[in-house]
C-alpha cells in the first residue's frame, strides 16, 4: 500500500511524456518558483475532456446520473446551451432584412452619409460593440452617452441611418427628420413584443413609446424578452442566465455586410452576414465537446461554494465578460465577499479574448499560489501562433473559447485585418454554460443559489432588495 501512496506522489510530482519530464505546476507556484513569468512549455494541462470523463466514470455510467435531480432531468448548461442556438438559429430569418439594410448603408456611406448605432444596452454588449473593439471595422458610428439621453439623437443628419435598441422621443424627432431608424429589440427596453405589464414604468421607457412608433423598420435580435434562458423549478418567478451578449452577432452581421458591400460593387445582397452566423453557429455547436469538462468543473465549485467558499470573475482585456454577471437574470453570487476569509476554498474565473494576456496569466498564477481553483476562458492560439504560458493551460480547468482570430472570422478585400470576431459571443456563452452548470449542481445538493430579477421588469428592484438579506446569509 506503500508503494501505491509513493508510486502515486511520484506521478504527481514528475509526469513523463516522450523525452520530456513535466514538473507539478502547483506545487512549484506554491513554492513561487514561477512567479517570473517563466511559465515553461505552455502544455501544463495535458488532460483531455475524454480523460476528465473517464476518470468521472464507471462502466457506461456516470456518476452524475445516480444524484438527486429535484424536478429537472435536462443539465441546466444543456438548456443554456440549446437556448442560445435556438436565438441564433431564429436570426437566420432576419438575413433577407439585414441584406436590404446593408444595401441602403453601404449606399448612404459612399454618397458621405453616416450609419450610426446604439444597440448595445446591457453590460457585456456596451463592451463588446464598442468602436475600439479589437476586430470592429469602425463603419458604424456610435452616438449613445446616456440610456436616458434624447439628445443624443440630435446630430443625426438626414437621410442618415441608425440602429438603435432605443424607442424615446429623441429616436421619434430623428425619424420625423428624416433619419431611417432601424429598431433592434433588447429584452432590457420595453417593447410591443413582450406581455403588456411585463416591464418596469419607470426604467427604459421614460415615454411611452414602443419601437413601432420610432422606427421606419424593426429587427429582431430573437434574445427572449425575458433574457434568461434556463427554468429552474425552485426559481419560478423567472427564467435565469442572461443571453443579451449572444443578440450582439447582430451587430456583427451587419457590419460583415456593410463592409462587404463597400469593398465590391458586385457583392451579394445576402453573404457576409450569412457567413459570420455559420460560423458563430458552428462554434457554438463544438461546444458540445466541453460538457463533460464543464460538469466536472461545477462539481469542483459546487462543493468549495458549499463548504464557504467565495466565487470571483475578473477580465482584463475585454472587461465586458466580468460585467456580464451580476446582471439581471444572472446568479448573485460573483465578486461577494472577502477573498481573504476562505482563500483555498475559493474560485477564479478569468476569461479573455487572447491566448495568453499578460496581467490575466499573472492573476491567474497569483490567485492558484493562494490556494484558489482557478477557471480560465480563451483562445488557444491566435492567428496560427500558440504561445508560451497561455491562460487555459494555466488554469486549473482551462476551456477554448473557438476564436483564434485577433480580428474576426471575415476578410474584406482591401483590409489587411479580418473582422467582426466571435471571441466575445463564445467566450460569453462558455461562462454562461458553467454558472448554469454550477447552478444545476447546487440545486442537486439541496442548495439553491439566489438570482437577480432584471429592474426592468414590474417588481424587479423589490424582489432584489426583498432577496438581499437571505442571499448575504446564506452567501450564494
Amino acid at each position: 500500500m506503500m508503494l501505491e501512496v509513493l508510486g502515486m506522489v511520484k506521478w504527481a510530482v514528475l509526469k513523463h511524456k516522450g523525452n520530456k519530464m513535466k514538473l507539478n505546476r502547483r506545487k512549484l507556484l506554491q513554492q513561487g518558483m514561477l512567479l517570473g513569468g517563466v511559465i515553461g512549455s505552455g502544455k501544463w494541462l495535458e488532460k483531455s475532456a475524454q480523460g476528465h470523463s473517464q476518470v468521472y466514470s464507471k462502466g457506461n455510467e456516470c456518476q452524475w446520473e445516480r444524484e438527486y435531480t429535484f424536478g429537472h432531468t435536462k443539465l441546466f448548461m444543456e438548456e443554456y446551451y440549446q437556448g442560445t442556438l435556438d436565438i441564433l438559429g431564429a436570426q437566420s430569418g432576419e438575413l433577407d432584412q439585414i441584406g436590404d439594410l446593408t444595401s441602403r448603408a453601404a449606399k448612404l456611406i459612399k454618397a458621405g452619409g453616416t450609419v450610426w448605432a446604439s444597440m448595445d444596452l446591457g453590460h457585456m454588449p456596451h463592451y463588446e460593440l464598442k468602436e475600439e473593439r479589437r476586430g470592429n471595422p469602425g463603419i458604424m458610428k456610435s452616438h449613445a452617452t446616456n440610456l436616458r439621453a434624447e439628445r443624443d439623437f440630435d446630430h443625426l443628419k438626414k437621410g442618415d441611418i441608425v440602429f438603435t435598441h432605443r424607442a424615446n422621443k429623441g429616436a421619434l424627432a430623428a425619424r420625423e427628420r428624416g433619419v431611417y431608424v432601424v429598431c433592434v429589440t433588447s429584452n432590457y427596453w420595453h417593447n410591443e413584443f413582450r406581455p403588456a405589464g411585463y416591464g418596469a414604468d419607470d426604467h427604459w421607457n421614460p415615454d411611452g413609446l414602443m419601437l413601432g412608433d420610432v422606427a421606419n423598420e424593426i429587427l429582431h435580435s430573437h434574445v427572449p424578452y425575458e433574457q434568461g434562458l434556463v427554468h429552474v423549478p425552485q426559481v419560478p418567478e423567472f427564467a435565469v442566465l442572461p443571453s443579451s451578449t449572444t443578440g450582439t452577432s447582430i451587430y456583427w452581421m451587419l457590419n460583415a455586410e456593410i463592409a462587404n458591400k463597400l469593398a465590391n460593387e458586385n457583392a451579394k445582397e445576402v453573404d457576409k452576414s450569412a457567413q459570420y452566423l455559420q460560423i458563430l453557429t458552428e462554434r457554438v455547436q463544438r461546444l458540445k465537446e466541453q460538457y463533460n469538462q464543464i460538469r466536472e468543473t461545477a462539481v469542483i465549485m459546487a462543493k468549495k461554494i458549499r463548504q464557504g467558499g467565495r466565487w470571483f470573475v475578473k477580465s482584463i482585456e475585454h472587461p465586458g465578460f466580468e460585467s456580464e454577471f451580476n446582471v439581471a437574470q444572472g446568479i448573485a453570487v460573483v465578486n461577494f465577499g472577502d477573498w481573504d476569509a476562505s482563500k483555498k476554498k475559493n474560485i477564479m474565473l478569468i476569461t479573455g479574448i487572447s491566448p495568453a494576456y499578460p496581467a490575466e496569466v499573472k492573476l491567474a498564477l497569483q490567485k492558484q499560489i493562494d490556494g484558489a481553483y482557478v477557471i480560465g476562458i480563451g483562445p488557444s492560439s491566435m492567428d496560427s501562433k500558440v504561445p508560451h504560458g497561455r491562460l487555459i493551460d494555466i488554469a486549473d480547468a482551462g476551456f477554448d473559447n473557438l476564436s483564434p482570430e485577433s480580428g474576426g472570422v471575415i476578410s474584406v478585400p482591401g483590409r489587411t485585418q479580418t473582422i467582426c470576431p466571435t471571441s466575445g459571443i463564445v467566450g460569453n456563452v462558455i461562462q454562461q454554460m458553467i454558472v448554469a452548470q454550477w447552478a444545476d449542481e447546487m440545486v442537486r445538493r439541496g442548495s439553491v443559489p439566489y438570482f437577480l430579477m432584471g429592474v426592468y421588469r414590474k417588481g424587479g428592484r423589490a424582489y432584489n432588495k426583498a432577496m438581499r438579506p437571505f442571499f448575504e446569509l446564506q452567501g450564494f
